[in-house]
């Protein structure tokens, strides 16, 4: 019978757990971008927006990391931010009440990371996220989220793979 030291096993087991977990969730995949959109196509928002006060909108979770005083605004239905190893370099977004905007994301880092806006629910992972397509942005590489917010208030936002570390906030008006 084979034996192996713990160390040794340790080396072998935990990158084969890895590479498990990270083919379960690409073969968990529906063709979905997270947003309810398949293939490509963007779905027409489906509520129309309100300009309801913040309180209508779940409570929201705390970012992660610190809130920049500068504010990144809206310009021509698009905004962009960096993602780095790891925390987003604009990270206090503002974007219009009802109108569909691209937020661009370029990952500067050499980690993997994604964003995830929390929905108006105030929960990760529910059906009202909107989340970076690709989910998964490798160093090096860039991913586009569309948001079209139905309520006004401060959205909150992280990256999926450092959610105890990156973030920000999405500030609707």
């Amino acid at each position: 019978m084979l034996s192996l030291s713990p160390a040794a096993a340790a080396r072998i087991l935990v990158p084969v757990a890895v590479c498990l977990l990270l083919l379960a969730a690409a073969c968990s995949s529906d063709d979905s971008d997270g947003n309810g959109n398949v293939n490509g196509e963007t779905a027409a928002p489906t509520a129309a927006p309100t300009d309801a006060p913040s309180e209508d909108l779940g409570e929201q979770p705390d970012s992660p990391q610190a809130v920049s005083d500068e504010v990144t605004e809206t310009v021509d239905g698009s905004i962009a931010t960096t993602m780095e190893d790891n925390f987003f370099s604009h990270n206090n977004l503002k974007a219009p009440l009802g109108q569909a905007t691209t937020i661009e994301i370029a990952n500067d880092g050499a980690a993997i990371h994604n964003m995830r806006i929390a929905g108006p629910d105030g929960e990760w992972n529910t059906d009202d996220d909107s989340v970076s397509a690709p989910e998964f942005v490798a160093g090096g590489e860039a991913a586009v989220l569309e948001f079209t917010p139905t309520i006004s208030g401060t959205y909150t936002f992280r990256c999926d793979f450092h959610p105890l570390e990156q973030g920000g906030v999405i500030v609707v008006e």
